[in-house]
């Protein structure tokens, strides 16, 4: 049963997904729209972001694998959907 915040809740959310989709298409080769379909949730796109950067981070691959390792759930799915896109 929706409560008085839901539909606050909901606007707030679509926004948010919508800032993040717009700041990772600022920093990569695709839209808005494409980010959005690869990275549908706002859980995704924060784990994108995260992962980008371990992977820009001034560390060697040691400590990039053993982030990768330590959060494959997330950073794992991240990377295969945006390696779908790409294929």
């Amino acid at each position: 049963m929706p409560n008085r915040f839901t539909e606050a809740a909901k606007a707030a959310r679509e926004a948010t997904n919508k800032e993040l989709a717009t700041e990772i298409a600022a920093v990569s080769s695709f839209s808005r729209d494409s980010i959005n379909e690869i990275l549908p949730t706002k859980k995704d796109k924060e784990a994108f972001v995260k992962l980008m950067e371990q992977v820009e981070a001034d560390t060697d691959m040691d400590n990039k694998l053993a982030y990768l390792t330590d959060n494959i759930k997330t950073a794992g799915v991240v990377a295969i959907n945006l390696l779908k896109a790409l294929v």
